[in-house]
């Protein structure tokens, strides 16, 4: 079986976008979120948001753009 990686590129480009957006939503209104023990800040929200957008980008040109 062959992976298509423009489809898992298309796929990912979209769930970078969604995770950036709820990042920097819960940044934006200062909310720690709890995770599995332990507690993701605000502003480890706002950094990681950057970074999702970042990927985001580039599988999207991967995925989209790129033929």
């Amino acid at each position: 079986m062959k992976i298509n990686w423009k489809e898992v590129a298309k796929f990912l480009s979209g769930a970078f976008f969604v995770t950036a957006g709820a990042s920097w939503y819960f940044a934006y209104y200062k909310v720690d979120v709890p995770f599995m023990g332990t507690t993701m800040t605000h502003r480890f929200l706002a950094v990681r948001g950057f970074l999702h957008f970042a990927l985001f980008l580039l599988t999207f040109y991967y995925g989209f753009i790129r033929r």
